[in-house]
């Protein structure tokens, strides 16, 4: 009520303007993208935006509130730059003097395409940019027992992992990072952890696990800088979000992505089985090539020991070929020089016999022409021709009267 001079007091002029607006503004629908959202006590504080086409710049905003214990319990999980609708109630907060929207509901169907929309620009942009396979492209250890894991330390995911992985006796060593898994500090945390885990100069992989929830949780690890940072970490990262149908986008950028904590453990322990069957295969192979090697080895000094002694015999055959022609030589050298006497003195004599004076001395004479040619046939005579034989001690001239032939 004013006072006699029609003045209010502040109190009663801001009741006044809280019942005009509670009765003048209906409750509607808006729809707006999450610009900020921060949990502050029993409060939630959001500032919705509408954008500039083409324009980080809003061309209006509006702050809004809703109770933790009603944000706690929403069908699905809000994060900033979620484009959401909201069913608005108008009021006008009287302490502060201050216009107040509070959120009554959210259409989850609305947000929840906006969730795949907002994904599949994520996804786009991390093909373009190369970094969807990245990490997958990593060679994954043979051996991956020096494991690096973010996770919410004391969980039920972070439970299982670990006695998962105690129970395979293997010597794993394990390295925990702890992070939120939900909520908005998801993103910053496992950033934050991986960027630890890269100062880390023992690790074989890194595992990002947590616990199961509803589709809506995913949208923690759809985030470009979380998938960004993964797909750019220089070890296989290997997820377990705990989703059995849906994939989040961090799952499609890590080297492999199992099903669960427990399945991601299951992996490292089906690797590192592998390894050990292999080496037991190169153990079996390894008696297998010795075995061979000893046999092969016995084979060889066999015949090293059969050549030896085949040499020796050969050696003492030619040694004694060898002094029996020695002997031989020593004792036919000088029948070699006997025979070759012989047929000297025989070759000598059947020269001597060719010679003409041995032959005159034997009594044949040399019946030659006027010319001085031996005559061979008396062919070669003419009568009246004058002759001249040769006799060993002389020669005479004849005329030829008479040729008989």
């Amino acid at each position: 009520m004013p006072d006699p001079q029609g003045s209010y007091s502040l109190s009663s002029y801001l009741q006044s303007v809280q019942r005009l607006v509670k009765s003048q503004i209906p409750q509607v629908w808006v729809y707006g993208t999450i610009a900020s959202l921060q949990e502050k006590g029993k409060m939630v504080y959001i500032t919705l935006a509408e954008y500039k086409d083409d324009s980080v710049e809003p061309k209006a905003t509006l702050g809004v509130t809703m109770f933790a214990t009603q944000y706690a319990n929403l069908p699905i999980q809000i994060a900033k730059d979620l484009k959401i609708k909201v069913l608005l109630e108008a009021d006008f907060y009287i302490p502060h003097g201050r216009f107040n929207c509070k959120i009554l509901d959210i259409d989850t169907a609305y947000t929840i395409g906006e969730i795949a929309i907002t994904r599949q620009k994520i996804w786009n942009q991390l093909v373009k940019e190369g970094l969807h396979r990245l990490n997958g492209n990593l060679p994954m250890p043979l051996l991956p027992l020096n494991v690096g894991l973010i996770t919410s330390e004391g969980s039920a995911a972070y439970n299982d992992f670990l006695s998962t992985v105690k129970a395979s006796g293997y010597a794993f060593n394990i390295t925990t990072i702890s992070a939120k898994m939900q909520g908005q500090n998801t993103e910053n945390d496992i950033i934050e952890a991986l960027g630890r885990l890269r100062e880390c100069n023992d690790l074989d992989v890194v595992c990002i696990i947590r616990g199961g929830g509803s589709k809506t949780d995913l949208v923690f690890f759809d985030s470009y800088a979380l998938c960004k940072a993964a797909a750019l970490f220089p070890l296989p990262v290997i997820t377990g979000i705990g989703h059995e149908i849906d994939e989040s986008l961090l799952d499609r950028v890590a080297h492999t992505y199992s099903i669960t904590p427990t399945d991601c453990a299951k992996f490292l322990i089906s690797r590192v089985d592998s390894a050990w069957q292999r080496l037991q295969t190169m153990s079996s192979d390894f008696e297998s090539l010795k075995l061979i090697f000893a046999r092969e080895r016995d084979k060889l000094s066999y015949k090293v020991m059969h050549i030896l002694n085949i040499s020796h015999n050969r050696f003492i055959q030619e040694k004694e070929k060898l002094f029996r022609n020695a002997q031989g030589l020593k004792r036919g050298v000088s029948k070699i020089l006997d025979y070759q006497a012989q047929a000297l003195e025989l070759l000598e004599e059947r020269v001597k016999s060719a010679n003409p004076d041995f032959q005159l001395k034997r009594g044949y004479t040399i019946t030659k022409n006027a010319n001085g040619k031996i005559l061979r046939s008396v062919n070669e005579l003419e009568a009246g021709s004058v002759l001249t034989t040769v006799f060993a001690d002389g020669e005479a001239k004849s005329l030829t009267t008479f040729i008989r032939k």
